[in-house]
């Protein structure tokens, strides 16, 4: 592979019912199958809170590079001191301490302060690809306002930075509120005096829980007098958190990006649309393009019933699947997806994974360069909300 060669996978205008909106989506230093080296290189790990307007906050996020066995918490299980700490009162001192005597060879590192809804904080690491112990990514943060909710990664070896021969994996990939944790170890009254970020004037002063980590069940709703009706002055502006409510379906926590400092070139990892799809003039099309140079592997997914696990209402039901080129020749199509010929790239590229049998779509294929449209319709006649997702493989 020529490194010196600049090859983008490009969002091209994504028509809906007569509206044309041009999206572009690069990620500097994201070059897929850079050859391991002997010496070490820098990873950037970038966190974007990526919350709407008045919505949660996070504080003092914590990244570990590892081996693949650091597990920080288990679903189910009392929170440690660690984890209690850093979910209650974002402090992630006992948390990295734990790391560093599991990982005495990983890196770790805390980025300081809170990271208000839209903005993006970045850590750099020095890793070697051949390391083994330079592998993987870990992270946790604690959700402000909030008695004791944190977002982090249960599975150790979920996210790979080398595979085994040390090449490295770009990856971008998004938190839902759908996986915000509850440590369990502090009621979640939401009382300003035991809540961080509102008036709580002291770590561990809220009530004490006994429980268990387990999946967060949202805030208080509004009128009840908790985190959704506060209004605090702070940073110079007063803050609101009407926005907070992350149990909405899909609703947005946290996007992370994975990628190489000073690489030659430029690529896209994902690209995704979420809209309504019926048939004929309702039918959903997503375009995209594939830049010259070499072929590209790209797996295109068309995801309906498999919203119903983030709590999406009226999905569609049985999407369909095709690939055009710009002259309308068809390039492939499904209706059902099948785990033989999409499961691996699925994994490969930190997709969620379908439900065994269900009738969402997914095709695996390579393209040359050119410009293409996923189209999505359906036979039942019945429109139905669709995410379509395009995910670059491989070079």
């Amino acid at each position: 592979m020529n490194n010196n060669s600049s090859s983008t996978l490009s969002a091209a205008p994504v028509l809906r019912r007569g509206i044309s909106s041009s999206v572009k989506l690069t990620l500097t230093g994201a070059l897929l199958g850079l050859a391991a080296a002997a010496s070490a290189v820098q990873v950037a790990v970038t966190v974007r809170n990526a919350a709407p307007d008045n919505g949660i906050w996070a504080v003092n996020p914590w990244l570990g590079v590892h081996d693949g066995t650091f597990d920080g918490f288990d679903v189910g299980s009392t929170a440690s001191a660690a984890v209690e700490s850093a979910a209650e009162d974002g402090n992630g001192s006992l948390l990295a301490a734990a790391f560093a005597a599991s990982q005495p060879n990983g890196v770790g590192a805390v980025i300081a302060g809170p990271i208000a809804p839209g903005n993006t904080h970045t850590q750099i690491f020095d890793l070697d690809p051949a390391n083994p112990d330079h592998r993987f990514l870990s992270y946790f943060a604690m959700v402000i306002p909030s008695n004791d909710a944190f977002w982090a990664n249960d599975n150790p070896s979920a996210y790979p930075i080398f595979d085994g021969a040390g090449n490295f994996i770009p990856r971008s990939f998004r938190i839902y509120g759908s996986a915000i944790y509850d440590a369990g170890t502090e009621v979640n009254d939401e009382i300003p005096a035991n809540t961080a970020f509102l008036a709580q004037a002291a770590p561990n002063t809220g009530t004490t829980e006994n429980g268990v980590i387990a999946a967060h069940p949202g805030f208080l709703a509004a009128g009840q007098g908790g985190i959704l009706d506060q209004a605090l002055d702070r940073f110079g502006r007063t803050l609101t958190f009407t926005g907070a409510d992350f149990t909405q379906p899909m609703y947005p926590v946290a996007e992370i990006t994975i990628s190489l400092v000073n690489a030659p070139s430029s690529r896209l990892l994902n690209l995704s649309s979420r809209g309504t799809a019926g048939t004929g003039d309702e039918t959903q099309i997503v375009g995209f393009v594939v830049s010259s140079g070499a072929d590209k592997q790209v797996l295109v997914r068309a995801v309906g019933p498999g919203l119903a696990d983030f709590g999406v209402d009226g999905a569609l039901a049985d999407p369909g699947l095709t690939i055009f080129d710009v002259d309308g020749n068809v390039m492939g199509t499904n209706d059902d997806w099948v785990a033989a010929d999409v499961a691996e790239a699925t994994s490969a590229v930190g997709a969620f994974a379908f439900a065994d049998g269900s009738a969402d779509a997914a095709i695996l294929m390579t393209l040359p360069a050119g410009a293409y449209t996923a189209q999505v319709d359906n036979d039942s006649g019945v429109e139905g909300v669709v995410l379509v997702e395009i995910y670059e493989v491989s070079n």
